[in-house]
């Protein structure tokens, strides 16, 4: 069974060094504590859990072969050179440390955050839970503990992330410097495209013939006129192209984002940025026609606001997690490895990692 993946900031998972701290007690309700937080055996069992399926991928991709645990033997799998389970003990203990030290730093920073909201935002992961709560009741993993892990600890480090890097924070980032930041690294890209090949009745791709390539060129240089000379703004291009090309809707691609990590190809991505501020130009790109647009950044930069509500705004947090999340990631990776934690053993040994492997087999 495998987890469905929630996404987190990077910076909550980073790898960890960790000093291990023995413990002779026989209680085995808690796995990891500080003095100031206590992660219970259900964080343990849950994170060895989440660090078996990620040791699974890598051993994959590594071997270049489709793993299942009912088949092989675990302890002829190895990822990154480390046995499985001496890999996933490792990756679970990271994450625990790496839980516990957002717990901390939180509170010697004293962040102000709203319990309503954490509520709010933990009911929202009931749903994944539910999906397999049968499994997870097996594996010793309750409801409350995958809010935890999933919802609690993310909202933590967005507050303390915003605590650091907002107005009055230690780190903080002042309007100009953001602005500069923005003007810098993001593009306002705006496009529409139509394919130049069709499937044939087997499924094979084929290109469209010449006099329907000829149609689709001459129109879209016809909206890029209609831009550059004419001054039209894009939803009038829409609806021109649903004119033209009798559809009742047309999906545009746009965002205002660092064009390096919007997943286009490179041949789009130069194209998009060699062309001028709110200029537009049809470029025919690996089989596709595009009419690509660009906006203006210096415009964008002034509609940049806390306020997501306001209307055409820009989100000033978002920015800041783009301009900031490396130095945060670091920033936390430093106060991980100089934690001070206590590892319980007897509970880590009760609830090993092999214990998990054989639930995740039975299944």
């Amino acid at each position: 069974m495998k987890m469905k993946k929630i996404l987190k900031p990077a910076a909550v998972l980073a790898a960890a060094a960790f000093i291990v701290g023995a413990s002779g007690c026989s209680d085995t309700s808690w796995s990891m504590k500080t003095n100031t937080s206590t992660l219970s055996n259900g964080n343990w069992i849950y994170y060895t859990y989440t660090s078996l399926n990620s040791a699974l991928s890598k051993a994959e991709e590594e071997s270049g072969e489709s793993i299942d645990l009912k088949e092989k033997n675990s302890a002829d799998i190895k990822v990154e050179g480390k046995s499985l389970i001496d890999w996933v003990n490792e990756d679970a203990t990271k994450s625990c440390v790496a839980q516990l030290t957002i717990e901390k730093l939180v509170k010697d920073k004293k962040v102000v955050y709203s319990e309503n909201d954490l509520k709010s935002i933990s009911s929202n992961y009931e749903y994944y839970y539910n999906m397999g709560q049968a499994f997870y009741e097996k594996l010793g993993v309750s409801k409350e503990t995958f809010s935890n892990v999933e919802a609690r600890t993310q909202f933590l480090s967005d507050a303390l992330f915003k605590k650091l890097y907002n107005e009055g924070g230690e780190k903080a980032v002042s309007d100009d410097e953001l602005k500069k930041y923005f003007m810098e690294n993001y593009t306002d890209y705006y496009f529409i495209s139509y394919a130049l090949t069709n499937a044939d009745s087997e499924g094979e791709e084929q290109s469209i013939d010449d006099e329907t390539k000829d149609t689709v060129k001459a129109n879209f240089a016809k909206y890029a006129k209609m831009i550059n000379e004419e001054g039209a703004d894009t939803e009038k291009i829409e609806e021109q192209y649903k004119t033209d090309f009798k559809v009742e809707s047309v999906t545009p691609t746009k965002n205002v984002n660092k064009l390096d990590n919007a997943g286009f190809s490179e041949d789009l991505t130069n194209a998009i940025k060699e062309l001028d501020e709110k200029k537009a130009t049809v470029k025919e790109i690996d089989n596709t026609m595009y009419l690509i647009y660009k906006g203006s950044i210096s415009e964008d930069a002034e509609k940049i606001s806390d306020d997501s509500s306001a209307e055409d705004s820009i989100s000033r947090i978002n920015i800041l997690y783009g301009m900031k999340n490396d130095e945060f990631k670091e920033f936390l990776e430093a106060e991980q490895a100089k934690l001070k934690y206590e590892k319980n053993d007897n509970c880590i040994s009760k609830y090993s990692v092999q214990r998990t492997i054989d639930i995740v087999k039975s299944e």
